[in-house]
């Protein structure tokens, strides 16, 4: 009997000792969240790098800033630029901004002179470029200049021609000094081959000037260097009583019955060296001596052993010629 009983005892033991564990492992922490947690759930936080867009220099202004944004970046306001506006390049402290045309001119009234980069639309080339000096305290009918430039002046940026070409430089850096008269200087495109080709829009480009400044329409001299003094020669033929005056420099010109016709009422003054193997100087003296024949105001300096790239100087630097003067009218 005994031994029965303690087996029912040790039974009933073991069956309250298997309920306790059974509810022990179906209970939950007081601590514990009803949510249960899985791979992907809790939120993570990306780096800077991916949850910003793609960072690119700005050209305007040397400055980062996001792609597609119109905001800022670390404090520094960002300038847009809309697509009817030319970005300037960027430049570095001690760089020289360069000089990029515009279609803005100085005013009609102006006190300082000035050499400002400039354009035009024409109906020959389209978008024609130039430089234009404006005397400083300017008077009613100032006389105006217009100077075609050398074969390396060519292209889309006018800074070519200040580079390489002499009249231009010194008329820039004021080695010319006050010159009492406006000047235009434009640049030929490089798919034109020679200034015969861009005479129409040379000859647009007069009359804007004219109409915009206080020009004397009877008093507009031309002169070039080079590719320029050949096409101060052929420009001056196209349009004859377009010019008071004119001055090739290292030229070339055929000597015709036609061209002397043309040219024989315009005043000429011609330079050349006599070392010149680029443009050789006899056609220019052929000229000036037919012109002579036909009763023009025609001369001719030839510099004895000075080459091609010699003669600007010599002849725009050199204050007893006074070539500047003579092309004003003086």
């Amino acid at each position: 009997m005994k031994q029965r009983f303690y087996a029912s005892i040790a039974l009933l033991l073991v069956a309250v000792l298997t309920a306790a564990l059974l509810c022990g492992c179906h209970s939950k922490p007081e601590n514990s969240s009803d949510e249960t947690s899985s791979v992907g759930s809790v939120p993570t936080t990306e780096s800077d790098s991916n949850s910003m867009p793609a960072i690119t220099p700005d050209e305007s202004s040397g400055d980062t800033t996001p792609n597609g944004t119109n905001g800022s970046v670390a404090g520094t306001e960002k300038s847009t630029v809309t697509s009817n506006q030319t970005k300037p390049p960027a430049t570095s402290a001690n760089a020289t901004p360069s000089t990029a045309p515009q279609t803005e001119t100085p005013p009609k009234e102006h006190t300082a002179a000035s050499f400002t980069a400039c354009s035009i639309n024409t109906s020959q080339l389209g978008t024609f470029r130039y430089w234009l000096y404006a005397p400083s305290d300017p008077t009613e009918n100032m006389p105006l200049i217009v100077y075609l430039h050398g074969g390396s002046g060519k292209g889309d940026d006018l800074n070519l021609i200040t580079a390489v070409d002499g009249f231009p430089q010194y008329l820039q850096s004021g080695q010319l000094g006050d010159v009492r008269a406006y000047v235009v200087i434009p640049q030929l495109p490089s798919t034109q081959k020679g200034w015969v080709n861009a005479a129409e829009s040379i000859s647009e480009l007069i009359d804007h000037t004219v109409s915009t400044y206080k020009i004397n329409r009877n008093n507009i001299s031309l002169t070039g260097h080079s590719m320029g003094g050949t096409g101060t020669w052929n420009l001056a033929c196209t349009y004859p009583s377009l010019f008071a005056r004119i001055a090739p420099l290292s030229g070339s010109i055929r000597n015709t019955p036609d061209i002397i016709d043309n040219l024989k009422n315009i005043p000429v003054r011609a330079f050349v060296g006599s070392a010149d193997t680029i443009v050789p100087p006899d056609s220019s003296k052929e000229v000036i001596a037919a012109l002579k024949a036909a009763g023009g105001s025609a001369e001719i300096t030839v510099f004895d052993g000075a080459d091609h790239f010699s003669v600007p100087s010599l002849t725009f630097l050199d204050t007893n010629i006074d070539l500047i003067g003579w092309l004003i009218g003086g």
